[in-house]
Formats: C-alpha cells, sequence, structure tokens
C-alpha cells in the first residue's frame, strides 16, 4: 500500500537521486514496475469493456480480450464486471494453464501491437479505442485496442505456440 501520493513519490525518489528499477529486463517509466504495475487497471477493463458492448450480440457471443500479459489479463477479469465482460485469456505465465477457455480466435480484443504484426494472425484488425496510462508501465502506455476477426489459425491449435514465461 503506498504511503506518499503518487506525484510525492515521483519527486522523492528523484530527490533522493534513485531510478525506478525491476528484476526483468523490460523498460521503465517513472516507476519502479511494482508501483507501475499499480496504475491503470480501471481504464484498461473500461477501454475494453466500451469496445465489446459497441459489438454486435453476434460478435459479443464469441468475442475475448487476449492480455499480452497476465497483468492485462487480470485487470479485465477483476474490474471487467460493469461491462459483462468474458473472462479474459492470456498465453502468459499461468493463464496460459487456463487455454483459451473455449473461444476460436474469431472476435477478439488485443491491446498493443501494431495493425500489420496482427494481420500475420488475423484476416482482419481495427482500431476500436486507445488507452494511455503515463504513470504504468511503458509497455501498456500510449497503445491501440484492436478488434481482430477470424484468426488465420483456430486459437485451440496455435495455443501451445502463444505460451510465455518470463
Amino acid at each position: 500500500m503506498p504511503v506518499l501520493p503518487i506525484e510525492t513519490f515521483i519527486a522523492y525518489q528523484r530527490w533522493l537521486g534513485l531510478q525506478p528499477s525491476t528484476g526483468e529486463r523490460i523498460k521503465l517509466g517513472v516507476l519502479p514496475q511494482y508501483f507501475a504495475d499499480m496504475f491503470g487497471w480501471p481504464e484498461l477493463a473500461g477501454a475494453v469493456g466500451a469496445a465489446y458492448q459497441a459489438l454486435p450480440p453476434q460478435d459479443r457471443e464469441r468475442a475475448v480480450f487476449f492480455g499480452r500479459n497476465y497483468g492485462e489479463a487480470a485487470a479485465v477479469d477483476v474490474f471487467g464486471e460493469p461491462f459483462r465482460l468474458p473472462p479474459a485469456i492470456s498465453a502468459h505465465e499461468s493463464y496460459f494453464l487456463w487455454g483459451p477457455r473455449g473461444h476460436d480466435g474469431s472476435v477478439m480484443l488485443i491491446l498493443g501491437g501494431t495493425r500489420d504484426g496482427l494481420l500475420k494472425r488475423f484476416r482482419s484488425v481495427e482500431p476500436v479505442g486507445r488507452l494511455d496510462n503515463p504513470l504504468g508501465m511503458p509497455e501498456e502506455s500510449a497503445n491501440t485496442l484492436w478488434l481482430c476477426r477470424d484468426s488465420l489459425e483456430p486459437l485451440e491449435q496455435a495455443w501451445p505456440s502463444l505460451r510465455h514465461f518470463d
């Protein structure tokens, strides 16, 4: 539980000459990872929820949010109830063990990546939102939320190749 307001913490960290750190080899913003990971979850769930609710009913029945990491998936799972979102899926860490939860990859919401990169896995990719989280991890800020349709490979079949632990 943070003791200082976030702006005060950032100023204090700078005054002490400390730099944010992590045990992982990833880019950091103004906060250490353990602190940065606390920001942006409700906003992520809200963006996914808005995109999900905008889908036609037949697409909502098949749609799922695919988190590129377990934190994104957990954000949607923890804060997604007001939007009646289905449980998120992710191939990162222990979320991988739950598999695609019956989803086939026909309608997926994915945060981040590029349209060209996603078109290597889907027939259709269109932007449906944007998420900016300046206090969070840089990889989870200034990202497009994509609506991806018609996976080129059935999700159940592709699942083992999506697994990543780090």
